[in-house]
């Protein structure tokens, strides 16, 4: 069973190079496989909550001398939404014919990345991970002819390889301090010792990296790099790119340094109340649709974020609940996005559409979607947002709980202002210039029903969250798993 642990990572890793010798069907290819994939990835992810996490050692070779990866409910659970929402992204643009026949490939390479990020134990391999996670991005990035991708790729990329250069620092502090990069070694290893002033460095130069990849505070590439995507690829951007920075920061400050948190989460929490309020003054201050939608994507780290400065179980599984339901809820608020910039061939608002007597399915879609990102029970956002709330109460931060109710919200009016603008009042004279593909719907339903299922479902699932344990995670690793 410990083998199946590499299923979110082969099967992407062995579809894309067989894509690049075999360019045909690519998409009904990647589509079948990812779903297939997502699928067992899910059942997985149920029987770590039965049984324990799963531990694969490769060679058999326990830490710290080997490469080890481990899957829990928490690095399962948003591996099976990473393949699933890649799925019916692509799904979603089944019409349309690639640009180019890397670009498939390189998403599943991206996919690899992610995903090993989620499951891998090891510090360095962490790293090589996120390396093989932006080096696609760099490349689905500046695929295309326009002149604006290309000027938004130089800051994305000299920012990432500025926070790649730290991440090694860190990584070689680390080595050196501690004399190992495993994770459950170096929990160990800092509670013996305590949080020095080694360790707090060691900790807030992770802080740094982990907060720029994850847009928290550092935030200043991600509204120019995903506005000029494409409606599929900035979808998928939006749903798994910066939740790798936010998973890295829940594991290591949970797992590694969470022992005497108060210098590190005091800073957190300062941390995510400032990005709560940057992305609610951008949804304010922007009418472009997609800069929009991207400080929204700001808003959202804040508060995970935020859940996790509660330092407190609540609190974590909260941001757990609320993460899982903002990759999937992100990811179709751009695809609704881009169907409506696509039908109107506007990016800015400025009067009423009327586009609803034309796409009343959109309009409902992206109407529960707003209410879904406002938190408004009994929609997706509304179980992860209330534990946050709960878990903040309860820890004392009350001008913090109480920002982020407010900035919540602020985020749901502008959601609504934008529906009220593109879907409402009298048809312009803007003519819709193509319908919308039954398949289309197919993907931003699907997409609608799984979150949906995160409200519907939020008892077993918020137990589910709550068999996380960091301590059984750790002792399983360092035994090497169960046999």
């Amino acid at each position: 069973m410990n083998n199946l642990l590499l299923i979110p990572l082969i099967v992407p890793l062995l579809t894309g190079i067989i894509l690049f010798i075999y360019p045909h069907y690519q998409r009904l290819i990647t589509i079948i496989v990812l779903t297939i994939s997502s699928i067992l990835s899910l059942y997985l992810t149920y029987y770590s909550a039965v049984n324990g996490t799963l531990v694969i050692n490769f060679g058999g070779w326990k830490p710290p001398y080997g490469i080890q990866f481990a899957g829990d409910v928490l690095s399962l659970s948003l591996s099976s939404i990473s393949l699933l929402v890649t799925a019916l992204v692509l799904l979603y643009g089944y019409h349309r014919p690639l640009q180019e026949n890397v670009k498939l490939p390189f998403i599943l390479f991206l996919l690899v990345g992610v995903n090993g990020s989620f499951l891998t134990s090891d510090i360095f391999n962490l790293f090589v991970q996120f390396e093989v996670m932006l080096l696609a991005s760099f490349v689905l990035l500046a695929i295309g002819n326009r002149t604006v991708q290309l000027k938004a790729s130089i800051p994305y990329v000299v920012i990432n390889i500025v926070g790649s250069w730290v991440f090694l620092i860190a990584i070689g502090l680390t080595y050196r301090t501690y004399g190992t990069l495993n994770f459950a070694q170096l929990s160990e290893r800092v509670a013996s010792v305590g949080m020095t002033d080694y360790a707090i460095i060691i900790a807030l130069l992770y802080l740094l990296v982990f907060s720029l990849k994850s847009a928290l505070l550092l935030f200043m590439w991600l509204p120019k790099s995903y506005a000029v995507l494409s409606t599929e690829n900035s979808a998928i951007f939006s749903a798994l790119l910066t939740k790798v920075g936010v998973y890295a920061l829940l594991r290591i400050f949970t797992v590694i340094f969470s022992v005497h948190s108060a210098v590190t989460h005091q800073l957190i929490l300062y941390m995510s109340i400032i990005t709560m309020i940057i992305g609610c003054i951008g949804v304010l201050a922007y009418r472009d649709i997609k800069y929009m939608i991207c400080y929204q994507i700001i808003l959202s780290i804040g508060i995970i974020i935020f859940g996790l400065a509660t330092d407190s179980d609540t609190g974590l599984s909260g941001a757990v609940l609320y993460l899982l339901n903002d990759m999937l809820i992100k990811a179709l608020l751009f695809l609704v996005a881009g169907t409506i910039i696509h039908q109107l061939h506007v990016k800015k608002i400025k009067e009423n559409k009327g586009l609803i007597k034309s796409f009343p399915v959109l309009g409902i879609l992206f109407f529960i979607v707003t209410l879904t990102i406002g938190g408004v029970p009994p929609f997706g956002g509304f179980p992860g947002k209330l534990m946050i709330v709960q878990a903040g109460l309860m820890s004392g931060l009350y001008i913090s709980t109480m920002i982020m109710i407010v900035t919540s919200i602020i985020s749901l009016y502008t959601l609504l202002r934008m529906f009220i603008k593109v879907f409402l009042g009298e048809p312009s004279a803007d003519k819709a210039v193509d319908k919308i593909h039954t398949h289309q719907y197919v993907a931003m339903i699907s997409l609608l029903i799984l979150s949906l299922c995160i409200s519907f479902f939020a008892n077993p699932l918020i137990e589910l969250v709550q068999t996380i344990d960091n301590d059984i995670y750790t002792d399983t690793m360092m035994s090497g798993g169960k046999k």
